[in-house]
């Protein structure tokens, strides 16, 4: 359950326990505090393709961003921008020393934990390795039978998601890895128990990702 298939493990990584990183990740996908994440040398995240999101709000990093670097990001609230990458799929603000804004970078940067995907029995996508090689080493402990029952519900709800998708509104479900992770993370409850079928678990993790989307954590 701790490594998704196909990723050979060189050295195992403590990944903590794994109710309490559920639930710090729960608060940080509500707007809470970033999580802390043992990144060692491990510069994936900041060189895998990836484009950040910079909401209007992070007035102190958008200050810290050239304007030729960002653009507007379709389809969200206005003041949305998304930073992009340069020809070898590094970010902007990723320097030799690593992150040149690391004090004041986007709250996406602040919520991204690879362990994520971990939790969700998968990998990060094609063509990030570095973060995948990652990803396969990391180990959750487990300080009760629970634990183990929250990790196979998010596990079970990422699986949903990725096989069911014409069940859910409009025939889909984002195909980002990341998106279909975060999704089980904010509606792995439905999964707790067995749901009585694919119709009752779809309309249960569209519900709960509603809640928790209003609402934030319990």
């Amino acid at each position: 359950m701790n490594s998704p298939a196909n990723l050979s493990v060189a050295h195992p990584l403590p990944a903590g326990e794994f109710s309490a990183w559920l639930r710090s990740m729960r608060r940080a996908l509500a707007g809470g505090p970033g999580m802390e994440v043992a990144c060692g040398s491990c510069v994936g995240c900041c060189t895998s393709s990836y484009f950040i999101k910079v909401r209007s709000h992070e007035t102190a990093v958008l200050r810290l961003i050239a304007p030729e670097l960002r653009r507007a990001a379709p389809g969200e609230p206005e003041g949305t921008w998304l930073m992009g990458y340069d020809a070898h799929g590094h970010c902007p603000m990723f320097t030799s020393g690593g992150c040149s804004i690391y004090p004041h970078r986007p709250e996406t940067c602040r919520t991204y934990d690879c362990r994520i995907f971990t939790a969700a029995g998968m990998n990060a996508g094609a063509g990030r390795n570095m973060i995948n090689e990652r990803v396969a080493s990391w180990r959750f402990d487990y300080a009760s039978d629970d634990a183990r029952r929250e990790h196979r519900a998010v596990t079970a709800a990422a699986s949903f998601l990725r096989q069911h998708p014409v069940r859910f509104p409009g025939g889909h479900v984002p195909s980002r890895p990341a998106d279909i992770a975060v999704l089980a993370i904010k509606a792995y409850t439905v999964f707790m128990d067995v749901p009585a079928s694919h119709a009752d678990a779809a309309a249960g993790i569209v519900a709960a990702c509603g809640a928790f989307d209003r609402s934030g954590v319990e």
